[in-house]
């Protein structure tokens, strides 16, 4: 895996092609929304909607949310969702996400790694991806279309929802089977557990409601995702109720050390000031 680069998934349903590249100049934006923004702005004509994870996915606790950002009527908008579906993203050996264009018809997205291939829409989304290594979006019908994630997560907003339609996109399934090793896996197996254990600090009740991916808590409120936010927080892409945790500059670079990064302070610091950035230039 390399460290070093981005490797963004492109897909463009219009013509129904796919293409994975790596972006060397975008890693200074860390991940999650910060990347996302970048991604946004150097797509921007084509309309995208961009999915990205950041380099606690799929590693640590609490690191649970997908970024997902969109041009919602002029407005840039940055939403988070649970599930496991950045757990999908990451062992597919991917930082990101880029779709745009328009399908001729509804299509569903049954992505492994980085091939993809192009589905109908009415193609039962349960029997495409593998097993155990799947995640799946699905636009369900109703008297309020929403997007379900492994049937129970959904979207603070509608946004994902009407670019989706706009799209003619029904549905996604991420399948990933690579595997990703921590540099120092020792030193990586005593930060994750001294980090699980740290329940009291994230600021929401334990329950037994279905589990965001590495997060142990079975809480209520992420169900529905998050929006806006910390942005520290949400370029890792950890969720905002472990905002005790991963603002924590001192576990931050303990997480980024063991994993390989070589992120400095000076490049966490100037994070802030890149994505307002990105935004103005997107305003």
């Amino acid at each position: 895996m390399d460290l070093t680069a981005k490797k963004v998934l492109e897909i463009n349903l219009t013509d129904q092609t796919a293409v994975a590249k790596t972006y060397k100049e975008f890693n200074k934006y860390i991940g999650g929304v910060g990347l996302g923004l970048k991604l946004m702005e150097s797509h921007f004509d084509k309309e995208p909607i961009v999915l990205s994870v950041g380099p606690f996915n799929g590693f640590f606790p609490y690191a649970s949310k997908t970024s997902i950002v969109l041009n919602n009527d002029g407005v840039i908008e940055d939403i988070y969702i649970g599930g496991n579906l950045s757990l999908r993203i990451k062992y597919a050996g991917l930082d990101a996400i880029v779709i745009y264009g328009k399908s001729e018809q509804e299509v569903i997205l049954d992505i492994q790694n980085t091939n993809v291939v192009f589905k109908d829409g009415i193609t039962d989304i349960l029997s495409l991806g593998l097993p155990g290594k799947r995640g799946d979006i699905f636009l369900e019908d109703g008297i309020r279309t929403k997007v379900s994630l492994n049937g129970y997560f959904t979207t603070p907003e509608d946004y994902f929802e009407h670019e989706l339609r706009a799209k003619k996109l029904k549905g996604i399934v991420i399948t990933g089977t690579e595997i990703a090793k921590p540099v120092n896996f020792d030193k990586y197996q005593q930060l994750y557990k001294s980090i699980l254990i740290r329940k009291e600090d994230v600021s929401v009740l334990e329950a037994s409601y279905p589990s965001c991916a590495n997060c142990p808590m079975g809480c209520g409120k992420s169900k529905v995702g998050e929006i806006g936010g910390n942005v520290l927080l949400h370029s890792l892409v950890a969720c905002q109720y472990a905002d005790k945790i991963y603002s924590d500059l001192g576990i931050v670079f303990s997480c980024l050390n063991v994993l390989g990064y070589d992120y400095t302070h000076e490049d966490i610091e100037l994070l802030p000031s890149l994505i307002e950035e990105s935004l103005k230039r997107l305003a």
